[in-house]
């Protein structure tokens, strides 16, 4: 084992950094190996679409006939009448030109097979999966060697690969989330931060920040990370700081301004109708609340995607809009902390269960990961290298209060061992750590605020999760 360089000789150190340059090169090459077997290799796995797809090919007129929920679809076509602008501004919509310009310049235009997406995804989490072993190159050699391996048992398998085969705006926001905390980790723990590192956290917290609207406060979070100097000469002056600042607020103004009215009406509705309603002892008290009409009681304990609900009349649409916007909620949310305490304890079950896109009684709801022509039942997952994600749903699965205790466990043992480290680097960790822990409460919150497809609108949250326990092997 390497217990430090300094005491070495010069040839010893060559002959270290040789060693270490074959492991990280072997496991970066383990890692694409395993991305390509799962995204191109027949068959091929992605995630099925439950319909929010079209929020984001519509605007490059691409779609096609494909089952929703239980299979996965790859080839589209791009055809005027699939053109649909939803009016979410979105940073996903990068990757997905740059995925549309390589697969015009290589097989031709017309058709689209989303795999091509699939590869740009692929390369942004090989380089972040590069990006964390050139972070923890300053630490000791066990953590240097257990840490990246660990993240790729952990975020390697079926969970999370597949994911980048389909068009959901959480691909882009996983995939962001992760270059931003490598980043702007070696922004707060470096001695000399140089001008690139810092506009290359900027930049990437800025495509967190517009990957879809309820992650964007994720990124204002993360602005005091921008400013922390600790006594540190070698870090960007005042105008550079003052301009990130301006940058992330302005994005995250974006897209809470520019979301369309009835995609926030449609999601507090759910939040309301569906989750919130069957849990109150008196419905037709809380609707005069929100100053509804007591019939709408009928209501209760359904979505808003059902034919018969009021959210298919664009003018209910824009009725609920002024009634139920997100800070009518919150405050029906506190005015009602039992009925909170119950939405989300509801989430945190869904949540629990991993790969579980939402539960209606006793029946789990799943996207399936492959082509219907593969011949597995619908709804099929894989579980290729997914121990990590299946021990977890054994664990905590149906078992919410268990999974928040596990939640805050690991919260608890971060700050613990950062509380532990020399006094040099610890203001610095402990920055980073009271900003981490809001963004994992945050993300767990934003779900009572969107009240269907609950599992699946925390998997950014469980991701966070499950990048904590990599942290904690690098503290360990």
């Amino acid at each position: 084992m390497i217990t430090g360089f300094e005491h070495s000789s010069p040839l010893s150190q060559r002959h270290n950094r040789r060693h270490w340059a074959i492991y990280e090169l072997a496991l970066l090459a383990l890692c694409a190996a395993l991305v390509i077997w799962q995204l191109f290799i027949p068959p091929s796995l992605g995630v099925a679409d439950n319909g929010d797809f079209a929020k984001l090919i519509g605007r490059v007129c691409l779609g096609g006939e494909h089952p929703l929920f239980e299979y996965v679809g790859f080839e589209y076509s791009q055809v005027r009448t699939y053109c649909w602008d939803s009016g979410l501004f979105t940073s996903a919509a990068l990757p997905l030109r740059l995925a549309l310009a390589a697969g015009k310049a290589i097989v031709g235009g017309g058709r689209f097979d989303m795999r091509w997406l699939g590869a740009v995804y692929a390369l942004l989490f090989l380089t972040a999966f590069h990006a964390l072993q050139r972070l923890v190159r300053g630490l000791r050699a066990t953590a240097r060697l257990l840490a990246p391996a660990a993240a790729l048992l952990v975020f390697g398998g079926a969970s999370y690969v597949p994911w980048f085969n389909s068009f959901y705006f959480d691909t882009a926001s996983y995939i962001f989330l992760s270059l931003t905390a490598l980043t702007v980790l070696r922004v707060a723990l470096q001695e000399n931060v140089k001008t690139w590192e810092y506009l290359a956290a900027l930049t990437c917290t800025l495509l967190l920040a517009s990957s879809k609207s309820q992650h964007a406060a994720l990124a204002l979070l993360l602005i005091p990370c921008f400013w922390l100097r600790f006594g540190r000469v070698n870090f960007p002056r005042l105008p550079l700081r003052i301009a990130a600042t301006v940058a992330i607020a302005a994005a995250a103004t974006v897209m809470f301004s520019t979301a369309p009215a009835w995609y926030q009406t449609v999601n507090s509705y759910n939040a309301f109708f569906y989750q919130s309603l069957p849990h109150s002892p008196d419905p037709a008290a809380d609707l005069a609340q929100f100053g509804m009409d007591r019939a709408m009681v009928r209501y209760a304990g359904k979505h808003a995607f059902l034919p018969d609900s009021p959210m298919q009349n664009p003018r209910q649409i824009e009725i609920f809009g002024h009634q139920l916007s997100v800070r009518n909620l919150t405050i029906y949310y506190l005015s009602h902390p039992r009925i909170a305490a119950l939405v989300f304890r509801n989430a945190l079950d869904e949540g629990s269960l991993q790969r579980v896109r939402m539960k209606i009684g006793k029946r789990e709801y799943r996207l399936g990961n492959y082509e219907k022509s593969v011949g597995k039942p619908p709804e099929a997952q894989s579980h290729f290298l997914d121990f990590w994600s299946d021990l977890k749903a054994a664990a905590f699965g149906n078992r919410p209060l268990l999974y928040a205790t596990y939640a805050a466990g690991l919260l608890t043992a971060l700050w613990i061992l950062i509380l532990r480290q020399p006094a040099k680097p610890r203001a610095r960790l402990i920055a980073m750590a009271a900003t981490w822990t809001a963004m994992v409460a945050l993300a767990a919150a934003v779900v009572m605020f969107d009240g269907i497809d609950t599992g699946r609108h925390l998997f950014l949250f469980n991701a966070m999760l499950d990048m904590t326990v990599c942290a904690l092997l690098c503290f360990a």
